[in-house]
């Protein structure tokens, strides 16, 4: 799958509409509502507030960098411009590329349950830990070759989701070649995880 099909089919599956978007020129998308850590905190699980009072998305674009990527994948990347989004009430999302691999990070309010019953995804591991932290691991129904494959840890600041997809024919992984995506995402995110809000609030 090209650079914007997997773009769009990673936002169609975080149930993200694409419309509405802040333009370039500095046209106002929607007006954010969320609210401060605080409230989240008062009310023990963020996920039981409304949308609109539940703590801003966590953005991996900011709080991500390169080198922590580079290090899980093993390779120097380079930032791929059309997997960038910024939509601080529906879906943060950045991604990179190097020779083997294509490597997305999102943010949504997607739930556990929204994605349990969508038919986009087979349920991989309900609780698949990397470096002592459980999370979900789906791959794509659709996915033959069993090159992508995706942890989302459902935290205080959302749903954070990585996705790695393998682009070499041979599904090579650091020079080695795998035969599941699944069977590696864990070591491309450790040096990642870290990074992320903490907690599993579903």
């Amino acid at each position: 799958m090209g650079r914007s099909g997997a773009l769009g089919a990673a936002l169609v599956a975080a149930g993200v509409v694409l419309s509405g978007c802040a333009s370039a020129d500095g046209e106002e998308g929607p007006t954010s509502t969320t609210t401060s850590p605080a409230a989240a905190e008062e009310s023990g699980n963020p996920w039981d507030l409304p949308i609109e009072q539940r703590p801003a998305l966590f953005d991996p674009c900011a709080q991500i960098p390169i080198e922590a990527v580079e290090g899980g994948l093993g390779a120097p990347v380079q930032p791929v411009e059309e997997f960038f989004n910024h939509r601080p009430d529906e879906l943060i999302s950045c991604g990179w590329e190097s020779a083997e691999a294509h490597f997305t990070v999102l943010s949504t309010w997607k739930s556990r349950e929204e994605y349990l019953s969508d038919e986009m995804f087979d349920l991989r591991d309900e609780s698949a830990e990397v470096i002592g932290r459980e999370g979900m691991r789906l791959s794509k129904s659709t996915d033959a070759f069993n090159s992508t494959c995706l942890q989302l840890f459902f935290t205080s600041q959302g749903t954070v989701w990585f996705e790695l997809g393998l682009t070499n024919a041979l599904n090579e992984f650091r020079g080695e070649r795998t035969a599941d995506a699944c069977s590696v995402i864990g070591r491309a995110i450790e040096p990642l995880v870290p990074l992320i809000p903490e907690g599993d609030f579903q």
